[in-house]
């Protein structure tokens, strides 16, 4: 029986989480990741189930596909990959698994043009390799996805490989303010995406005082290795730095605050079903259908801009100041549309 497209999406997810070594992954890490999965790719709303998650393992490392994946569990809890370099993109597809993966991919395909698949489909045309490899097809394809006009994605490689290895590097940076470039030296710690832009999370050489940069990788214009030694920052540990936060923009020192919204009912069904971030919680169902939600995160940027997107659908009801914020804006842009 071929694979359906959300077999090969939750598989597809679990190799990416597994080949991230900054984390550890529990169950139901994974499994939230699946869900998130399906839910941008397909919009599901339904959680992935164990049963459906364990029949996904046991597939992987079965010689069904050719996977045989070696994953293991770490203290009866850390799922990872017994060897850190295996991949499923790296192996050798039996006919089965073939026929299978081209039926999935076949649809997959049709999906290459939309941008909240940019994350997969490194995997998917590599399994598309595999393919033209093992069928002899005359020309492989490699046919790699991007946003148009975005730049930046040349550097991805080398900064990986510098956050790997914990080297020291120089990028030539011009921020949006800046007229004009400037060499920096940025110690490397993560590399993060969202909402189809990448950042690289550093820190300048010459901070004075621990705090972490944030470098839009489509601002910089060229990187090499650099000779200064590498420097640690102690109080910034990749695998948790963002968990509570939506995007990228904080600092060592923030906080997380409790952020309380009502959402009108025409938009609690989606809000409930793709989440504003993981800590969300429903504390109140009103009887106009609107419904309360609760978050715990830092307030920053991107968190108002995602507020303001719900346009009226949406009302910040604390923190005091934030709800003044978010009004600030809107009766910024009301003021535009007034005759």
């Amino acid at each position: 029986m071929p694979l359906n497209r959300a077999t090969l999406i939750r598989i597809s997810t679990i190799d990416r989480c597994l080949q991230n070594h900054y984390r550890r992954w529990t169950i139901n890490d994974l499994i939230d990741a699946c869900t998130d999965a399906l839910a941008e790719y397909e919009g599901r709303s339904t959680p992935v189930s164990r049963r459906t998650f364990q029949n996904d393992l046991a597939l992987m490392r079965s010689d069904r596909l050719g996977y045989n994946a070696p994953i293991v569990v770490r203290d009866n809890k850390y799922y990872e990959y017994e060897d850190p370099d295996f991949s499923i993109t790296h192996l050798p597809l039996n006919d089965e698994g073939l026929d299978a993966l081209n039926s999935a991919l076949d649809i997959l395909r049709q999906l290459q043009g939309f941008p909240q698949l940019a994350s997969s489909i490194d995997t998917i045309s590599k399994l598309n390799e595999q393919i033209s490899r093992h069928t002899g097809s005359e020309a492989p394809a490699m046919d790699m996805e991007y946003v148009p006009g975005y730049r930046g994605t040349q550097f991805i490689g080398v900064i990986y490989e510098a956050v790997r290895r914990r080297q020291t590097i120089a990028i030539e940076y011009q921020s949006f303010k800046a007229r004009q470039p400037e060499t920096l030296t940025v110690y490397p710690y993560l590399l993060k995406e969202y909402r189809n832009r990448w950042f690289l999370i550093g820190e300048k050489a010459t901070n004075r005082a621990p705090q972490v940069n944030i470098f839009a990788l489509d601002r910089i214009h060229a990187v090499e290795a650099d000779r200064t030694p590498f420097r640690k920052c102690v109080d910034f540990d990749p695998a948790h730095f963002f968990d509570d936060t939506i995007g990228v923009t904080r600092q060592i020192g923030d906080k997380p605050r409790r952020v309380v919204i009502r959402i009108d009912r025409q938009q609690a069904p989606y809000v409930e079903s793709k989440p504003f971030h993981r800590s969300q919680t429903v504390e109140e169902r009103l009887t106009d259908g609107s419904i309360i939600i609760s978050l715990r995160v830092v307030v920053n940027n991107e968190l108002e801009r995602l507020i303001l997107g719900y346009g009226g659908h949406a009302e910040v009801i604390a923190p005091a100041e934030f709800r003044e914020r978010i009004a600030r804006s809107i009766r910024k842009a009301a003021g535009y549309y007034q005759d």
